[in-house]
């Protein structure tokens, strides 16, 4: 299983999450949020997603694409990225590593 908790910043709608791989292609995804678009997000994908599918290297509908079609969610919310990473991680399809972004001021 691969953990991940995303702090997305000024919303302050913390998202933990975990995703359990089912084989290869296919995960599960387990989020707790405050975020009601991303928690029916998540809801909407059904109890397993296809890894390919969700991460537009198929024909499925990516997840940022699936986010715009019955919710709000903005481009910018780092908790989309934070959710692809997991799935992606869980299903090896690259190693768990920490991202972050940071502003900076000049």
């Amino acid at each position: 299983m691969t953990h991940v908790i995303v702090e997305p910043g000024v919303c302050g709608l913390t998202a933990d999450i975990k995703v359990e791989m089912v084989d290869s292609k296919n995960a599960k995804i387990d989020i707790q949020t405050d975020c009601k678009m991303i928690a029916d997000l998540v809801a909407g994908l059904g109890e397993e997603v296809n890894a390919f599918d969700l991460l537009g290297m198929s024909g499925g509908a990516p997840l940022m694409e699936s986010g715009r079609t019955g919710t709000r969610i903005h481009a910018a919310c780092p908790t989309i990225a934070g959710i692809a990473k997991a799935v992606e991680a869980a299903c090896q399809m690259a190693l768990p590593r920490d991202a972050s972004i940071r502003f900076v001021e000049d």
